[in-house]
């Protein structure tokens, strides 16, 4: 059985405040990557609807994977790129379009690949001696 408290809509329904604070971090970091700076009210207003979206259509996903598709989807697609609803909405289609395909042809997804990385880094970074560097 898996854990569903990580899941947007569980998230929206007990934990709003804590789901609204990190979709401000996950939109402002977009901004950062491609080094734009929006107004604070425009940040704002694109992190409610940001929520808002996230939770009436992508609803199952994890913040997790919708960090991980809103990056790929960056980096995948061609300048300009603009923060707003219809790239956003794009680029979670795309994810879970391509998730989708994965698990009908019985293949790996790209986020699994994704944690599975992430996960064998941390095995190999905490076997390692850390040296201090200076003072």
């Amino acid at each position: 059985m898996t854990d569903k408290s990580n899941q947007i809509w569980y998230r929206y329904k007990y934990d709003l405040k804590g789901l609204k604070n990190e979709c401000y971090d996950l939109v402002n970091s977009l901004f950062i990557q491609l080094q734009q700076r929006p107004q604070a009210d425009t940040l704002i207003v694109l992190t409610e609807n940001f929520v808002n979206d996230i939770a009436l259509k992508y609803s199952a996903m994890e913040m997790e994977e919708v960090r991980f598709a809103l990056n790929e989807g960056l980096r995948n697609n061609d300048p300009p790129i603009f923060i707003n609803v219809p790239t956003w909405n794009k680029f979670l289609r795309d994810y879970k379009k391509n998730k989708h395909l994965s698990k009908q042809k019985n293949q790996l997804t790209q986020f699994s690949i994704y944690q599975e990385r992430i996960k064998s880094i941390g095995q190999l970074t905490s076997k390692r001696e850390i040296k201090k560097i200076g003072k």
